[in-house]
């Protein structure tokens, strides 16, 4: 064990090897990033623990595969590197970890996580688990709802932190996608459908040979078909979003296609209740050309719904996401993201290209449980159709425009929400004490930044039915009142706005639970 003041060259040192100089570290866009985020407008850690002969069961398992079986005599154990953002020695160490000393459980407070570094040439970055900057669930802040609680035992003292663990790609064993699916998976495998494996595993699970037909390992990346044979063999299935925004020629020739930030954030709003970390296929800018590049989605910045004049046009409040914070294995864990304009992008990629160019979105790979069998798009469809029926009721008497949320939940969450809302009582117990399915959709309406309605779906049915729920309405009981009458003296009108084969169905939905 090994203790050392936090600078830069200290942190090069110890994410070095025996194969890898520190000078070189310096060299990697890791370092870089790491520097800037342990340092002192990070976590502003101030002391480094470096524990050494670590057993890493992700390296051991790459080990067994691949690094064994070379000529070279590479290590089997690793060094973990631990960070504190307060100052101690050796001595205040030792008192602290055989509980002698009075400060003990208020010293571990002071905790970052740890980086692994692996004993292998130039990828030393291994499993990785660091705080995240300061976390809430509510709006106007940083929204890391992609995380799980990780145990830490550092000589036999237990930590918890919630995060997302991080490793760099091993272009050996695991490209950007299988390190991507094996980030994702952290997440996931807390639920017993799934299960975490190791990148060697998981580009197993992908296919018996490479894209190009040649052998798998050593890796040089997996296709789009690829990603999904992983995801499916760890236990989830797979929603691919595909582009929405198309740049022609002058003959009205399709000559690219990428994914708006409109889109993006509609998806990234809607499946985030869920928890899982979202697949982003982009291009990035590398070395004056571009390259395509898989990154893991585990937050976002979202403001809160602000008053906005009636707009002709439905308003989502996904658009309100400012910033997104995602798991690039060429630089670090929480990267932020901000948007650009239309299709653009602001990346890490971004900032370091000499000319600024800006990253780009090809597909959206959105893991998710297979009980779920409704997409966002099957909602949305039903929403717009809502919107514009609720814009004839309220016909101009309202000075704001109606927002919409889409998002999918766990019905245990539902019913805490409404646990926690201004709904009568009664009417509380009733929606609580009902029989729910796991999953849920829920379309939010609000006026500025009143909730007014919630319309409930189930997720687990078939999109040709009629999937709706329930309604929750925090309006007063008379104004309810005037809707259901609405609804009911306009039924044959308003029945054709449901985009729907089901509409009939979704009218009288609408109708009676309203009453």
């Amino acid at each position: 064990m090994q203790i050392l003041d936090f600078s830069p060259d200290n942190l090069a040192i110890v994410l070095s090897n025996s194969y890898t100089s520190a000078s070189l570290i310096k060299t990697k866009t890791h370092f870089q990033y790491f520097t800037e985020y342990l340092g002192e407008e990070g976590l502003n850690a101030k002391t480094i623990l470096i524990e050494e002969s670590y057993v890493s069961k992700d390296y051991l398992h790459d080990y067994a595969s691949y690094y064994a079986l070379c000529f070279e005599n590479y290590p089997k154990v690793c060094k973990r590197v631990h960070f504190f953002k307060n100052k101690f020695d050796y001595h205040y160490f030792q008192n602290v970890v055989i509980g002698s000393h009075i400060e003990n459980e208020s010293f571990w407070d002071a905790y970052l996580g740890f980086i692994v570094v692996k004993p292998i040439p130039t990828t030393t970055i291994g499993y990785t688990v660091l705080k995240t900057y300061e976390n809430g669930n509510d709006f106007d802040s940083r929204n890391f709802w992609g995380l799980r609680q990780y145990c830490i035992h550092i000589f036999g003292n237990e930590v918890k932190i919630n995060s997302l663990a991080f490793q760099e790609q091993d272009s050996v064993l695991a490209a950007c996608a299988t390190t991507a699916i094996w980030t994702m998976l952290n997440k996931a495998s807390v639920d017993f459908y799934t299960t975490l494996k190791s990148p060697n595993q998981i580009t197993k699970d992908a296919d018996s040979v490479s894209p190009g037909g040649g052998r798998l390992f050593p890796n040089k990346g997996l296709n789009l078909l690829q990603i999904c044979h992983a995801i499916l063999n760890s236990g989830l299935v797979s929603e691919i979003k595909q582009p929405d925004y198309h740049i022609t020629n002058e003959d009205g020739q399709i000559i690219e296609s990428f994914i708006s930030n409109t889109y993006l954030k509609k998806i990234l709003n809607a499946y985030s209740g869920i928890g899982i970390p979202i697949i982003l296929v982009a291009q990035v800018p590398y070395e004056g050309d571009y390259g395509l590049h898989a990154i893991v989605v585990s937050g976002y910045k979202q403001s809160s719904p602000v008053h906005i004049a009636p707009q002709d046009k439905i308003s989502f409040l996904s658009e309100n996401i400012e910033k997104i914070y995602a798991h690039d294995d060429q630089w670090g864990p929480f990267v932020r993201i901000d948007f650009g304009k239309d299709i653009d992008l602001i990346t890490p990629w971004t900032v370091s290209d000499t000319e600024c160019a800006p990253s780009r979105l090809i597909q959206i790979v959105v893991p998710v449980y297979p009980k779920i069998r409704i997409s966002y798009e099957d909602i949305e469809v039903i929403v717009l159709g809502l919107d514009t029926i609720l814009t004839l009721f309220f016909d101009g008497n309202i000075i704001a425009d109606l927002i919409w949320d889409i998002k999918i939940d766990y019905s245990e969450n539902f019913k805490k929400h409404l646990i926690d809302s201004s709904l009568d009582v009664n009417e509380k117990f009733d929606h609580v004490s009902k029989s729910l399915p796991k999953y849920l959709w829920i379309a939010s309406c609000y006026i500025a930044e009143f909730k007014i309605i919630e319309f409930v779906f189930d997720a687990t049915d078939v999109n040709n039915g009629m999937i709706g729920n329930s309604i929750v309405c925090y309006l007063a009981d008379d104004f309810k009142m005037i809707l259901s009458e609405f609804l009911m003296t306009n039924s044959e009108l308003l029945q054709s706005l449901v985009k729907h084969k089901a509409k009939i169905d979704y009218y009288k939905f609408f109708m009676e639970r309203l009453k």
